[in-house]
Order: structure tokens, then C-alpha cells, then sequence
């Protein structure tokens, strides 16, 4: 029994819970420097030659579930820890302050007014009656009063103390739905081509709708840098045959019924050329060998003596570069003007077809996390409320009024309330 106590004493302490919650967070740290999800190879062969603090390769990552840390049970147990952590601080030292505040305490003797914060003696002047003024007085400041025979004892914010429970169940739903949506959480990432559409589920009313691309523009700054990029989209419910048209940008996603809708990224995905008055659509693919976000494709030209071409773009509005493959001289062409003359061949740039990059979210716990944040930001304002007590006993030995005051937190600012309300209850006729 003593091993039992010591134990829940320790697990309930402020100490455990912060050496936790640096656990946690030293945890989740790894996990955004080291990529999770991926391959077993991948792992194996990424960190071979270049393992972490020099020892750490991809064996040990996964040995050490470092590849999915968020769902690795040593993660899941440091979550529980804590979360039983909070629960037993709460039913040790919360619960019990919020039934000792609820209790009324009665100061009927002198001597424990002397004890008190802070005090205050009047003489007993006959005709005066402080303990019907200071009812009357502090019921109208919003104070809780309880009247007996010659005292008065009043209370005041007392659903303060619920704040730190509140604050304690927020963080715990917080930690289980996490933990949740780590497990039910589906992310698919799609490129979409105007006019394009998928087919989508949702896990978790099981609504079958369809996600169309109309257009997507793309805004740059004056020196050309991408600023913007926005996809305007169509979403077709197959159950209600409820058609709705929403924009998604970046840092601006999209939400309907339970699904995150992210603006992530863009490409090129195809271009349109005239070759000798036929058109032929190119599908294009990332050239990460001569730089980041270009796209290219190989194409033969020529009538007699066909030679390869690497054709590039990066970015919307052209032009495409066309790279003769064996002395690698260039030519552009432009969008809508002039053909010109490669190997004999005639190419014209007929259209640049861009695709939206979205990453489509679904997470059954956010319900549950945004439920937590109120409960946590309702606690934390809660808690702000200091709980203040005031006794008032006239005592008939010594011909005297006691007033005495306690207060939580904001000793200072209770100090100044109190003695405004001592004066005004012993000059009050």
C-alpha cells in the first residue's frame, strides 16, 4: 500500500509530467528531422553512409521505430504516462481543492482572524448594523453569502477552481485524440489537370463525392517567383447531389464534411506542339538533374534523319527550351507565335497544361482536438478568476467588528477591493 501511494504521488507530481512533456517534444522533434513512413530500403540505403550522429543508421532507426515514431509504442506509452499523470493530479490535488472551496468555512472566534491575510477591527457603535450592509453591499458586487447569527461569511469565484480541471481533461482528450488520428489519419496527394476530376470516400461517414479541378492560376511576384498559387474546385456529392464550388490556396485549405482540402505544390503537366500541322500532347516529367521545378520530355524531330531533342519549361507561361542532344544548343518558342525550324521539322507551342498539386486529409480526431482546445482555452481563462473569501463577525466580549479577507492569487488588487469594501461597510448607516 505505502509503494502504491509513493507511486501515484510520483506519477501525479509537476516534476513527471514536465520531464514527460520534454519527452514528448524532443520525440516529436525527431520525428519531423527524420522522414517518416518510408520504405524499410529506403531508410537502409539513405542512411548507410551517412548515419545519424555517426552511428545511427537505418537498421537502428528502425529497430528503434524512429521510421513512424508517432505510432511507435514507446511514443503511445509516454502519451498514456501522461495522460494518467494528469488524470491522477487532477483527482489528488484539483478535485479536492475545487470540494474544499465549495465548503463553507466558519470563522466564529478572534483568533483566527489573526491568522488571516488580511484584517480589519471597528468598535461596535450602537445603531450601526455592518452585517446587513455588507450583505446588502456584497450581494450587489456579485458575492456568494451565507448569514448567521452575528456573522457573515461571503465568497466569491469559486468556479475559478474548475479551470485547472478543465485544463487537465483538455489536455488529456488532446493526447488520446492524437494518438487517435495518428492511426485513422488518410493523407492522399494528387496533381490535377483543369477540367480533371477524382472520386472520393470519406472514412468516416462513408459520402461518396467527386472532386473536380476548374481552373488554377498561379500569381507571381515582379520578379517572376511564384506568390500564390489557387485551385478553384467543384465538389459533387453522390448522396445528395449537392454540387458546391470552393477555392483552395496556400495557407488557405479547403474543408467539407470532415475532409482537409491543401493547396501543396504545382507542376507542368503537359504541353501541346504543332509538329508539321499536327498537334501532339507531351506529358512532361521533373528534370531534377538541371534544376529544381523543371519539367522535360525527349522528342524525336526530323523527317529523313530523326534526331532526339530535350525539350524543358519552368513555368506556366513558357517558353518551352529545345536542346539539340548532341552539341546541346538551344532554341525557344514562345506561346501562340511563329513555328520555327528544328531538323527540319516545323513546331509550334500550342498550349502549356499546369496541374494543382493537393493534399487531401482525412482525420477523424480533429472533432476531438478542437473539442480539447475549447475545454484547454476555457480552463486557462478559468483559471485566471481568482477565489476570494471575507468574514465578518461581530463579537459581543469585546465590543468589536472583525473583518478578514482571503484571496488565491492577486493578493495586491484583492488588498485594494478589500479595504474599499471595510470602509464602505463601517461607514454605511
Amino acid at each position: 500500500m505505502f509503494f502504491l501511494n509513493k507511486l501515484i504521488l510520483n506519477i501525479s507530481s509537476l516534476k513527471f509530467a514536465i520531464s514527460l512533456l520534454i519527452f514528448i517534444a524532443f520525440s516529436s522533434g525527431i520525428g519531423t528531422f527524420i522522414p517518416q513512413g518510408m520504405a524499410k530500403k529506403d531508410y537502409i540505403e539513405s542512411y548507410k553512409n551517412n548515419p545519424i550522429l555517426g552511428f545511427i543508421d537505418g537498421d537502428k532507426i528502425l529497430l528503434l521505430e524512429l521510421d513512424h515514431i508517432y505510432t511507435s509504442k514507446w511514443f503511445l506509452i509516454s502519451l498514456f504516462l501522461l495522460c494518467i499523470s494528469l488524470a491522477a493530479s487532477s483527482f489528488r490535488k484539483q478535485i479536492p481543492t475545487l470540494k474544499a472551496s465549495l465548503k463553507w468555512i466558519d470563522y466564529d472566534q478572534i483568533e483566527k482572524f489573526n491568522n488571516l491575510q488580511l484584517a480589519y477591527k471597528w468598535p461596535d457603535n450602537e445603531g450601526e448594523e455592518p452585517i446587513s450592509n455588507a450583505n446588502e453591499i456584497l450581494k450587489s458586487q456579485g458575492w456568494e453569502i451565507l448569514r448567521k447569527e452575528n456573522r457573515l461569511l461571503a465568497r466569491k469565484g469559486v468556479i475559478g477552481r474548475v479551470g485547472p480541471i478543465l485544463v487537465h481533461t483538455g489536455l488529456i482528450i488532446l493526447l488520446i485524440g492524437s494518438a487517435y488520428g495518428n492511426f485513422t489519419r488518410n493523407t492522399l496527394e494528387e496533381y490535377l489537370v483543369p477540367n480533371e476530376s477524382i472520386n472520393l470516400i470519406n472514412d468516416v461517414s462513408k459520402e461518396k463525392f467527386s472532386l473536380k479541378l476548374k481552373n488554377f492560376n498561379i500569381q507571381r511576384e515582379d520578379d517572376g517567383l511564384p506568390k500564390q498559387f489557387t485551385s478553384n474546385l467543384e465538389i459533387y456529392s453522390n448522396e445528395s447531389n449537392e454540387k458546391i464550388k470552393k477555392q483552395a490556396e496556400v495557407n488557405h485549405p479547403l474543408r467539407y464534411k470532415g475532409l482537409t482540402i491543401y493547396q501543396a505544390d504545382w507542376a507542368i503537366a503537359s504541353i501541346i506542339l504543332e509538329i508539321n500541322k499536327i498537334n501532339y500532347q507531351f506529358a512532361l516529367k521533373p528534370v531534377p538533374e538541371i534544376g529544381n521545378q523543371i519539367w522535360g520530355v525527349v522528342v524525336e524531330l526530323g523527317e529523313d534523319m530523326k534526331k532526339n531533342y530535350l525539350l524543358t519549361i519552368d513555368n506556366e507561361n513558357g517558353p518551352v527550351k529545345i536542346f539539340d542532344i548532341d552539341d546541346f544548343s538551344e532554341k525557344d518558342i514562345y506561346l501562340n507565335e511563329k513555328e520555327i525550324k528544328i531538323n527540319f521539322s516545323n513546331v509550334k507551342l500550342i498550349k502549356i497544361i499546369p496541374s494543382s498539386g493537393l493534399i487531401i486529409k482525412s482525420d477523424p480526431s480533429i472533432p476531438i482536438i478542437y473539442s480539447s482546445f475549447i475545454l484547454i482555452i476555457l480552463g486557462a481563462t478559468l483559471s485566471l478568476i481568482p477565489t476570494k473569501r471575507i468574514w465578518i463577525l461581530n463579537d459581543n466580549s469585546s465590543k468589536n467588528y472583525y473583518m478578514g479577507g482571503l484571496c488565491n492569487k492577486n493578493l495586491s488588487g484583492f488588498e485594494s477591493e478589500f479595504n474599499q469594501l471595510s470602509e464602505k461597510i463601517r461607514l454605511t448607516n
